[in-house]
C-alpha cells in the first residue's frame, strides 16, 4: 500500500512539473505551487448495490429467517475524503484522492412481544486517481475515478423481547479485503473554483470472505463467500476546494 501511494503521487507530481506555466511562477515556487491545484474536501450520500450470496443462503435455509427477511444486497450510507492533489493540463484535471464509506442495509421483523433486526455494515478505504474534462469554468465532466479499496463488514443480530429475553450477535471480516471501484460523472460549480457538487455513478469490485463472531472469534459458515461480489454504486457529493494558484 505504501509504495502505491508514492508511486501515484510521483506520477502526478511529475505531470504538474512538465506542465507548469510561465505565470505560474513567481520567485521559483511556480513548478511547486503547480502541482497542487485543486485539492479539498469532500462529503457525499448515495446507495451502493452488492451480492450477499453467503449472507443471503444462511437466511434461506433457515425457515424463522427465509419467512421474515428478504435477500440483502442494497446498502446506502455516507462517503468522505480528500482531492489531496489535482494537476490541470489545458482542458484536463487529473486528481489523487482518498475517501472512507460507509453504506448500511438494514431489515427489521417481527411485532408485538419479539422483534428482530439484521444490520448490515459495509465500510472501505479507497485511493485512486481521477480524471476529468473541463467545459468551462461551471462544468466538469468526470471522465474516470479509478480506486483500489479496502473493505471490511459487520453483521449485527439483535433480538428484543418484552419480556427480558434480549439477545445480540455481533460478527465481523477478520481483514480487509482488496477491491477496485471505477466511476464517472458530472461535476457542478456554483462558486468555482471553491465549491462544487458532483453527481457520479460507477461499478465496484469487492468480496468478504468469511465473517467471525466478535466474542469468541468462532466463523460463521456459509456456502460460498459471505458478499460475492460488489456492484452498481451512486453518491452526490459536495466538494470544498481548496486552490493554490
Amino acid at each position: 500500500m505504501k509504495k502505491l501511494v508514492l508511486l501515484c503521487t510521483g506520477i502526478i507530481i511529475f505531470i504538474g512539473t512538465t506542465s507548469s506555466k510561465a505565470q505560474d511562477d513567481c520567485c521559483g515556487m511556480g513548478s511547486i505551487f503547480s502541482s497542487i491545484l485543486g485539492s479539498g474536501i469532500f462529503g457525499g450520500y448515495g446507495f451502493q448495490q452488492y451480492s450477499a450470496e453467503g449472507l443471503n443462503g444462511l437466511i434461506s435455509d433457515n425457515p424463522i429467517l427465509a419467512e421474515n427477511f428478504t435477500d440483502f444486497g442494497f446498502a446506502h450510507g455516507w462517503r468522505a475524503g480528500a482531492n489531496i492533489i489535482g494537476i490541470r493540463q489545458h482542458d484536463l484535471l487529473a486528481t489523487f484522492k482518498v475517501y472512507y464509506q460507509s453504506v448500511k442495509e438494514l431489515q427489521e421483523a417481527g411485532s408485538g412481544d419479539e422483534t428482530q433486526d439484521l444490520e448490515l455494515e459495509l465500510n472501505s478505504w479507497a485511493l485512486g486517481l481521477g480524471l476529468s474534462y473541463i467545459i468551462n469554468n461551471n462544468f466538469d465532466i468526470r471522465i474516470l475515478d479509478a480506486l483500489m479499496t479496502f473493505n471490511s463488514a459487520n453483521l449485527t443480530n439483535d433480538i428484543h423481547s418484552v419480556s427480558g429475553g434480549n439477545s445480540k450477535q455481533e460478527f465481523e471480516s477478520p481483514e480487509s479485503n482488496i477491491g477496485f471501484s471505477f466511476d464517472a460523472g458530472l461535476v457542478y460549480y456554483p462558486f468555482p473554483p471553491y465549491l462544487a457538487i458532483e453527481v457520479i455513478g460507477g461499478y465496484s469490485f469487492f468480496a468478504i470472505e468469511t465473517m467471525v463472531d466478535k466474542e469468541d472469534f468462532i466463523e460463521l459458515e456459509t456456502n460460498g463467500d459471505f458478499i460475492n461480489g460488489g456492484g452498481f454504486f451512486a453518491t452526490a457529493v459536495l466538494t470544498i476546494g481548496i486552490p493554490f494558484n
